[in-house]
């Protein structure tokens, strides 16, 4: 009989360990969320699929971790609270590393980079500027538009504060209507978004302004594009990043980054992370 109850005993505690948290992390869905609507980064078609460079990527990452994943479009603004809150397992979207977010929550590593650029009319003659000091003064008293809650909005608030008036857009999608409306005299993002713009027939008349707005002359801006998630998933960002090392190892994130952007994106892979 009591041999009976110890065998009992022992497969229960065995179920327990094999259903555990760790397995089920591995067997559980990932839930990424998304802007949507920061083409090549993430896009919404018209059907309500989301697409994008990131969207691939993840899929790619998901393949590699054998995992499920569900993506979901949320206004940046949300996000990270929601991902904080345990809504998502991880937020992807054209996200800078910076040291603030770092503070709070956890990154991959870096997977893509690119400046950013103001775009204007072609007719407003703001291009051109050799330095960022003489497009500074070329813009002061415009009105500027910049997606809130980015590192574009950071960088207005920081080098342009009190010089032009700042508009504040949900999405880039609503950016670019109100830029190609003449609503605002220009306009600052990510680069990707403005050449994704200006290979449209309705964006023809818009320029990308020179100079480019680099990450080493403004380093609060951050070291590049990465997967953004809370400290606690840890299992996670390692396999995550594992998998970006492979990505990175067999020209599959340079293929998907050509394939979105026409040029090549992706970062190096991290020495520490990948051992190369």
């Amino acid at each position: 009989m009591q041999k009976t109850i110890r065998s009992l005993l022992s497969t229960l505690v065995l179920s327990v360990v094999l259903s555990g948290p760790g397995v089920a992390q591995d067997q559980a869905e990932v839930r990424i969320g998304t802007d949507g609507g920061y083409l090549p980064w993430t896009s919404t078609t018209p059907s309500g699929e989301l697409t994008g460079f990131e969207i691939d990527l993840a899929k790619q990452v998901c393949d590699r971790m054998k995992r499920s994943c569900r993506f979901t479009a949320q206004p940046w603004e949300g996000q990270i609270p929601a991902l904080e809150q345990g809504k998502y397992d991880i937020l992807v979207g054209g996200i800078a590393i910076t040291p603030e977010r770092q503070k709070r929550l956890a990154f991959t590593q870096s997977y893509a980079n690119l400046p950013i650029n103001f775009a204007a009319a072609k007719a407003s003659g703001l291009n051109g500027k050799a330095n960022w000091q003489d497009l500074k003064s070329a813009l002061a008293g415009k009105t500027i538009g910049v997606q809130s809650g980015t590192q574009s909005q950071k960088f207005v608030d920081n080098e342009l504060k009190g010089e032009v008036t700042v508009r504040l857009y949900d999405n880039q999608d609503s950016l670019n209507l109100d830029l190609l409306a003449g609503r605002v005299d220009a306009a600052v993002a990510g680069r990707s978004p403005w050449i994704a713009l200006t290979r449209t027939p309705q964006g023809e008349p818009i320029e990308i302004l020179s100079p480019n707005i680099d990450f080493e002359q403004f380093n609060y801006l951050g070291v590049g594009v990465g997967g953004l998630m809370r400290k606690d998933a840890e299992d996670l960002r390692k396999a995550w990043d594992t998998a970006l090392c492979d990505l990175k190892a067999s020209g599959e994130l340079k293929s998907i980054s050509e394939k979105w952007f026409g040029f090549d994106v992706s970062t190096k892979p991290d020495t520490k992370l990948c051992g190369v």
